[in-house]
């Protein structure tokens, strides 16, 4: 087998950006320094991929003028309420200052641009939508055409935008003093604030629905819009009083995946998973089953156990048919061939948390052909399972890997218990037979000993050979957190002994952050690994440690960081990762 091994490159300077949004519209890059929003993002099921709009230097741009002149930003500060509506304050040289706050309302199609100050500030707001892109993996430019249109309803202006297979609308109006021309293509929204004002954006699928949905946000009226949304992160945010950081933690890992891992299509309202709806992601757009199964859904369940349930129903559905499948395009078909054997097991973790209807046969035949896919890799001769491609998606060395087996192992528990609620009991009692193998294969073929001390190996082939390795996004220690050791076995303390240290060569010794880094990304520890290692009772006082000393995405998860800094190096902007992070946060802070 050809080993191509693709890396992400790393990053120089992650340059911080605040988000906004809600399941139809994702707002994921917003300028701390000026309020302005560089693009936005809807879903498009049919197009298997998310439609992102944007400008040359920003999609939507603020510029303030104080009777005719134009006031100049000198600094700004920025927080985030509740962790997710992002409060910019804007001081400018004259010594006033405006309040700028961005958000969706919780349900409908548009969002809300607020500004406040305590002097009367004119507040324009340029509309520059220069490119329109399908975003899946890559920005793919499209061509298209935009045209500008006065709607017949509120008298408002409305941008009609086509290409050659999708259509939709923005209208754009105001709280109050509301104006607004066209220029050279552009569009400048007009008003003014002394004391609190509003800009509000609907979209959807043509001028009629986002016109009437403009007209319905301002019947709510802004207030009551931020009111609704504000009052939802209150009752859902996570109070955690003994230590402010790991409360923040928790809470901005925790929205960013439930608004950034899901979306709604605008087409169908159909719900959609995939890995993020950030741009600033390497691989956004797109569905992993190990990410959203594993990583991002026990994360929704925190925040609403019935939307988990239906989500996670819906994507088995979706996606059952190319189980295992590398990588998927959000409408469930293959993008990026490749069997992974954890996340065709990660359809049966997925039934640990759910609430199963047993008259669900959609759902049980999905879950009967993943069980048959999973079933072409079976080694009668060792009780194991193979898989083609590792945790991190590039190719495994040896086709039997221990992560992979005991994932499974943990799954088929799971699909037992379902079948026993049932009465399939012959079903179950084979696929006892198939665990215990698994359970047995693992001690006869993936123990090794090294310097006098039995340890979990990595892989192998079945016949004597074996790689020691220990890949983050499947780190060895998450055999502790499926249930397949005690944390004080023997063999598992040993293998976490030898990973963890200068044995090892993805161990960093003279860092200040000493998680591993792997194959994937050789210079920089992980953060996936590092959620890994707060699951582990072993590593766990250490790895919150490492934790607090790594800033990552500023305050999100990112794939790796600097080993002795803590800044994202690669992966920013991960929002299932930041899922995974919120699960691993939540779990020992609350759970054990």
């Amino acid at each position: 087998m050809n080993k191509i091994i693709t890396r992400p490159h790393e990053i120089d300077k992650n340059v911080r950006v605040l988000y906004a949004g809600n399941h139809y519209i994702s707002l994921p890059e917003i300028d701390v320094e000026k309020a302005s929003i560089k693009n936005l993002n809807i879903v498009s099921l049919s197009n298997k991929g998310l439609v992102e709009l944007s400008g040359e230097e920003a999609l939507f741009k603020p510029v303030f003028y104080k009777k005719g002149e134009k006031l100049e930003i000198v600094k700004s500060e920025v927080s985030e309420e509740l962790y997710y509506i992002p409060n910019v304050k804007l001081y400018f040289s004259n010594g006033d200052f405006v309040i700028i706050k961005i958000y969706a309302d919780i349900k409908e199609k548009g969002f809300v641009y607020e500004f406040e100050s305590s002097e009367e500030i004119e507040v324009y707001l340029e509309v520059n939508l220069d490119k329109l892109f399908f975003l899946r993996f890559n920005s793919h430019e499209i061509e298209f055409k935009k045209e500008f249109k006065i709607d017949k309803w509120l008298k408002n202006p409305a941008l009609n935008i086509y290409s050659y297979n999708i259509a939709f609308s923005l209208a754009f109006g105001g709280e109050k003093d509301f104006d607004y021309e066209e220029k050279n293509e552009k569009i400048l929204l007009k008003s003014k604030t002394n004391g609190t004002n509003c800009f509000y954006i609907s979209v959807n699928s043509d001028m009629d629905g986002a016109s009437t949905t403009l007209i319905h946000l301002k019947r709510k009226g802004f207030k009551n819009i931020y009111k609704e949304f504000y009052n939802w992160l209150k009752n859902k945010y996570i109070k955690y009083s003994q230590d402010n950081d790991l409360e923040s933690l928790l809470n901005k890992n925790l929205f960013f995946n439930y608004f950034f891992s899901i979306g709604k299509d605008m087409e169908s309202d159909n719900y959609i998973a995939l890995t993020s709806r950030s741009p600033r992601y390497y691989v956004s757009g797109a569905f992993w089953e190990r990410d959203s199964f594993l990583w991002s859904f026990p994360a929704v369940k925190i925040i609403d156990k019935s939307f988990h349930d239906y989500i996670a129903r819906e994507m088995i559905l979706r996606h059952s048919k190319n189980a295992g499948a590398h990588a998927h395009y959000i409408d469930g078909t293959v993008l990026y061939p490749g069997f992974e054997l954890d996340e065709a097991a990660s359809y049966f973790i997925l039934l640990e948390n759910m609430d199963v209807d047993l008259d669900d046969i959609e759902l049980v035949k999905a879950l009967e052909a993943v069980y048959s896919r999973i079933e072409e890799e079976y080694d009668s001769r060792i009780g194991l399972y193979k898989t083609f491609l590792l945790p991190s998606d590039d190719p495994s060395e040896y086709p039997f890997v221990t992560i992979d087996n005991v994932i499974l192992w943990r799954g088929f528990i799971n699909l037992k218990n379902l079948y026993l609620k049932l009465n399939w009991y012959k079903k179950a009692d084979m696929l006892q037979k198939k665990i215990d193998g698994i359970y047995n294969g693992i001690y006869k073929y993936l123990v090794t000993e090294v310097e006098g001390k039995r340890i979990f190996a990595w892989s192998t082939d079945g016949e004597g050979n074996h790689k020691l390795y220990n890949d983050p996004p499947g780190n060895l220690g998450l055999m502790y957190y499926y249930d397949f050791v005690d944390y004080q076995n023997e063999v598992f303390k040993n293998t976490i002994d030898y990973y963890y240290s200068r044995k090892y060569k993805y161990y960093f010794e003279d860092a200040k952050i000493k998680e591993l880094a792997c194959d994937h990304h050789p210079n920089t520890p992980s953060g996936l690994g590092l959620c890994g290692s707060l699951l582990n009772p072993l590593m766990r006082e250490e790895a919150l440690k490492w934790l607090k000393m790594a800033n990552m995405d500023y305050g999100l998860l990112a794939e790796s960081f600097d080993k002795d800094t803590g800044e994202a190096k690669t992966g920013v902007g991960f929002a299932t990762g930041s899922g995974y992070l919120a699960m691993a946060l939540y779990r020992i802070l609350f759970e054990e």
